[in-house]
């Protein structure tokens, strides 16, 4: 007998199934600029809007593809189709800012991976070099990718395994669950192992950090002995990371086995806090609150006067509007706003 908690989950399903297929009918027609903010809006409200629309989609590029083919091209489709003053001091009050603060995050859908991976190539995430900003990728298989500012990863699914290489920088992995199909993550001289869990990879010049969020890794200081394969959880170089715990290899200890140790609460936030979608600012000054808005945006906001820098600002803000958080300055303190070029803002006194 069904319980009505079960009910309640198969009803939640299926009304987000449908709302991901609506979606995807509605991003084929082609998204006006509310709808493209709505869309955004609803993938940022959990992680189970992001896997359900990354399916949807998956299966709506199959039968286009599908629709276009014809007996008479051949037998059989082609498998690869398919496959403030000092007298007093100014404060901002800034309002949280929920589903119509457009976008939390950019986010992007990698749905072709699986056809890729059939010829054993590699694809790259960041559009550039590495990211320029925080990143949100969503995988073909559900599992999620995001890059922290000056991170690159490459992705290669095969039938065996899924095969992620950090090349810089830094980046938290959700995995999604197949047992068939370990995940793994190398880092120059260290591999990480997973089939369905989440955990963060730090690459430095010296060394490599792995934090562990969720469910357990295996992680092995030394690339050679894994080569194209997996971690044998019996070797003596490889060690078991658990939630709650961080790992540090440093590259030149050779093949020594990583020391693993528990990482309290505050600093795993702390350590973290790149992943985080919202900025809270509490009586932050101007000056400080713009270096976090440009840590995560390629467009770099600057003072140009410094009796700007007095500014304090309350609230809690979406990191990727700029263009919000100008009008705000603009309309609660009257600063005044100049564009230099398309990838610089500065911010004056108001005249």
């Amino acid at each position: 007998m069904s319980t009505g908690k079960e009910n309640f989950r198969s009803f939640d399903e299926e009304r987000i199934n449908q709302e991901a297929s609506d979606w995807v009918a509605k991003k084929d027609e082609g998204f006006s600029a509310e709808e493209q903010d709505a869309f955004f809006n609803w993938l940022a409200e959990s992680p189970r809007h992001s896997d359900a629309y990354s399916r949807r989609q998956k299966v709506w590029t199959e039968m286009d593809v599908l629709a276009d083919w014809r007996p008479e091209h051949s037998s059989v489709p082609n498998p690869d189709l398919l496959a403030v003053s000092r007298k007093r001091a100014k404060r901002i009050w800034i309002a949280a800012i929920s589903g119509i603060a457009a976008a939390l995050a950019i986010v992007f859908f990698v749905t072709s991976q699986g056809e890729r991976s059939l010829e054993n190539a590699s694809v790259m995430l960041a559009a550039g070099e590495s990211a320029r900003f925080y990143e949100h990728h969503v995988l073909e298989d559900g599992s999620a990718v995001e890059l922290n500012r000056g991170a690159q990863v490459t992705v290669r699914y095969t039938e065996d395994k899924r095969m992620i290489d950090l090349l810089s920088g830094e980046a938290h992995f959700t995995v999604a669950k197949d047992t068939t199909r370990p995940f793994v993550v190398r880092a120059r001289g260290a591999v990480v192992q997973a089939v369905g869990t989440a955990f963060n990879v730090l690459l430095k010049s010296e060394e490599v950090e792995v934090i562990v969020t969720e469910g357990r890794v295996l992680m092995n200081p030394s690339i050679a002995t894994t080569r194209e394969g997996l971690i044998v959880e019996t070797e003596p170089s490889v060690r078991s990371v658990r939630a709650g715990q961080r790992s540090v290899v440093a590259f030149r200890s050779g093949n020594l086995p990583p020391i693993v140790e528990e990482i309290p609460i505050d600093a795993l936030e702390r350590r973290l806090s790149w992943k985080s979608l919202v900025l809270d600012f509490t009586e932050t000054p101007l000056a400080d609150a713009i270096l976090e808005f440009n840590r995560r945006n390629h467009t770099q906001l600057v003072i140009g006067d410094k009796a700007l820098e007095e500014i304090l600002v309350t609230g809690t803000l979406n990191p990727n509007n700029l263009d919000l958080f100008t009008e705000m300055l603009v309309v609660t303190e009257g600063v005044h706003i100049e564009r230099d070029g398309v990838s610089k803002i500065i911010l004056m006194e108001g005249k």
